[in-house]
């Protein structure tokens, strides 16, 4: 993936196409009842001279959906799209609730220098 894009761009990129407006960082505030958001931590990587040359992201993709429906093809649907951005390929927690299904697709990406301004 291009070094020029920042990670929320490359996940939107990469799962927009998937729920086309239901992939969303952080909180969805739609009204449809299937969707996407994603959440990340940033770690320095590739130490050298003190500094990290690279920046790790510990990434949370949440997938909401009905109870009644199959979550199956999404969540493979999901994990590939992942993968193809360049993260690793994810776990996926079931994290359901009462009220609906919740999976977690946990991976990693890592950027040269980009989140730190060191490329």
């Amino acid at each position: 993936m291009s070094r020029d894009k920042n990670v929320d761009r490359i996940l939107k990129d990469a799962l927009d196409p998937l729920l086309p407006g239901r992939a969303v960082p952080v909180v969805y505030t739609g009204t449809e009842t299937e969707y996407i958001v994603w959440n990340y931590d940033t770690l320095g990587a590739v130490y050298a001279e003190g500094k990290p040359n690279a920046a790790r992201y510990l990434i949370m993709v949440h997938y909401y959906l009905p109870n009644h429906q199959n979550p199956n093809q999404m969540k493979i649907r999901i994990a590939a799209a992942l993968a193809a951005a360049g993260c690793t390929w994810p776990d996926i927690t079931n994290a359901n609730e009462e009220s609906g299904q919740h999976y977690v697709l946990e991976c990693e990406y890592t950027n040269g220098g980009l989140a730190y301004g060191l490329a």
